[in-house]
């Protein structure tokens, strides 16, 4: 009676599973989630399930004893009976677990894989929008500038070449701030992705849920050399009556399967840490580039702070003077100081990204 109510559980158990699934209702991310759902549902189905069968047993026509000397059969008896595995049942669950495990593994690789395809853009898209947001800032601060230079000529203190000039550099920050806005769009619509974990904290996750996954496969494979099913049917002849079999038992080649798995497992978990084509060798590689990348645009960085400290200081010389084109070359000096201003934001925030998604943590 034991084993009766242990598969009427296990049973009522999986078809809960199974008209709730919270897989469906969560509904899979990504098409090869739903995919590997599905496949897991349509297995578990079968294995959660009962098995029916019907079977016409033929005796000889003499009669066949027992040990006791009782006729246990004769003629054609037809029977019907419904069976249902225990361990098939607890199957099904882990390969439920298996699917949700491939899942979370498949949806840190597509990030990683999509990352790999797009080295050459890594960092950038941030780098253009900050870039764009310092020449929106000082779009105002520009236009004051060309007005001021405008209003100068009007009262002719200022020549028309010195208007142009001022006018031509304010048009090419204008462009350049149209051209980051380009750039932000196009990457945009190409799905560049902005990780907001380094590569290696994404790498780490994504050998770990591999590991776990092929953990729960072996866990699954396991199950196999066991069998525990309970089996009810009914006889209709020569009376109706009723029968039941519980059956347990073990393939001894279980004894040797499990190790075998064990070797699997660990041999998969070495080819994720040292196979070339795996996602480390490829990572590892991408990080080095990345770093070098964010050393040499460091020193742009420092190129540029070099070259606005210089800016400043011949602002302050002009500041000091009395010469005729004071304010035109003052004027000349400030859209300076925003050009290599928008260039510096740009490198440095393209630096910060490469760091910190290139980074050793």
């Amino acid at each position: 009676m034991r084993s009766v109510a242990m598969t009427l559980t296990a049973l009522l158990a999986a078809a809960s599973v199974m008209f709730s699934s919270p897989a469906r209702a969560e509904g899979p991310s990504s098409d090869y989630c739903r995919k590997v759902t599905a496949r897991a549902e349509a297995d578990a189905a079968l294995l959660f399930a009962p098995t029916a069968s019907v079977q016409v047993i033929r005796y000889p026509q003499s009669a066949i004893l027992d040990s006791l000397g009782i006729q246990v059969g004769r003629d054609v008896q037809p029977r019907g009976s419904v069976s249902a595995s225990v361990v098939d049942i607890y199957k099904g669950f882990g390969v439920l677990d298996a699917a949700k495990k491939d899942c979370a593994r498949q949806d840190v690789a597509v990030t990683l894989q999509e990352i790999l395809l797009q080295r050459d853009e890594v960092g950038r898209r941030v780098a253009y929008e900050r870039k764009l947001a310092f020449l929106r800032d000082k779009e105002p601060e520009m236009q004051g500038i060309l007005g001021t230079a405008e209003q100068r000529f009007t009262i002719g203190s200022a020549t028309l070449i010195e208007v142009h000039e001022i006018r031509r550099r304010v048009l090419e920050l204008s462009s350049k701030a149209l051209d980051a806005e380009r750039e932000v769009e196009t990457l945009k619509k190409r799905g560049t992705r902005r990780p907001d974990e380094s590569l290696h904290a994404l790498l780490t996750v994504y050998e770990g849920r591999s590991i776990t996954y092929e953990e729960s496969v072996e866990h699954v494979r396991n199950l196999a050399p066991w069998r525990l099913s309970v089996t009810g049917g009914v006889t209709a002849h020569p009376n109706f009556d009723y029968f039941g079999v519980a059956e347990l038992s073990y393939n001894l080649g279980g004894l040797f399967q499990h190790g075998a798995e064990a070797r699997a497992t660990e041999a998969r978990a070495q080819e994720i840490k040292n196979a070339r084509y795996e996602m480390r060798q490829q990572i590892e590689g991408l990080q080095r580039e990345l770093t070098a990348q964010a050393e040499v645009t460091r020193k742009q960085v420092a190129l540029l702070d070099g070259e606005l400290a210089r800016v400043e200081l011949e602002r302050e010389a002009v500041a000091k003077t009395d010469a005729p084109n004071k304010p035109h070359v003052a004027a000349a000096l400030a859209l300076e100081v925003i050009d290599l201003g928008a260039e510096r934001v740009f490198l440095n925030a393209l630096s910060e990204r490469q760091n910190a998604i290139g980074g050793p943590k």
